[in-house]
């Protein structure tokens, strides 16, 4: 009897652990997570222009679109609302643009998150993937793995893994980062460029800071911007819409 009533409780015991450490993640996840600011709440109102839904995914639709679409991979962390005043100024140029709601705000535990928004809108014929800090980690490794499924991968402050090189890769790349006297902000930026294309496209936003990307305050660890966050986005936004053009 003893023998089985230990094996009863190494079962409950390993039915019970898993539970536990999910549980535990939704509330780290829950109580870490950066929210989304006035500015980008206010970014979600529908226009004339560009209609807003936000069901699986938010999603603007331009009232006139063009072929190209974009597919936005949000910061670990960070709620995907807090980048909408970038990606709805992109939108009103006529470029569909779908954020990604990730698994605990988490983009590296669904990395293949746009495979989705492909089938949801095959009358797009081109496709840029973005993706802010493991946002965009998270879209190199997409890229890596996929690359004839997008047309071009752009990098908000960010840099891909180890296990997604891209430096043999025919794909266009952007990297918009921050800089303080013209050094990155993101630790081990420099380090890691080596992992993409020789002929990626690097803009710098000097006095940009890494959490003036999208709009959710403060982040520890962060460095103080000397450009105010509607300076940094419009700096983003321009960077972005050259790059799609072209």
């Amino acid at each position: 009897m003893k023998i089985k009533r230990v094996l009863i409780y190494v079962g409950i015991s390993l039915i019970a652990l898993p539970l536990l450490v999910v549980a535990g993640l939704f509330i780290w996840s829950a109580t870490s997570t950066y929210p989304a600011g006035e500015m980008a709440l206010a970014a979600l109102e529908p226009s004339e222009t560009v209609r807003v839904s936000q069901d699986d995914w938010i999603t603007f639709s331009p009232e006139n679109p063009s072929e190209t679409g974009l597919i936005f991979y949000p910061g670990g962390l960070v709620e995907p609302e807090a980048y909408t005043p970038v990606l709805r100024e992109i939108a009103e140029h006529g470029i569909l643009v779908v954020i990604t709601p990730m698994p605990l705000n988490l983009a590296i535990l669904n990395t293949n998150a746009a495979n989705a928004v492909f089938e949801a809108y095959p009358e797009i014929s081109d496709w840029v993937l973005a993706g802010h800090s493991l946002g965009g980690a998270s879209a190199a490794i997409y890229a890596n793995g996929n690359p004839d499924k997008i047309n071009a991968l752009a990098l908000w402050d960010s840099y891909p893994p180890d296990s997604a090189d891209l430096s043999n890769s025919n794909l266009t790349v952007l990297s918009i980062y921050g800089t303080t006297d013209g050094i990155p902000n993101t630790d081990n930026f420099d380090n890691n460029t080596y992992l993409l294309p020789p002929d990626t496209l690097f803009i710098a936003i000097e006095g940009g800071s890494h959490a003036q990307f999208g709009d959710y305050g403060p982040q520890a660890g962060d460095v103080t911007p000397s450009i105010s966050a509607a300076d940094q986005h419009a700096q983003v936004v321009e960077a972005m819409l050259t790059f799609i053009n072209k």
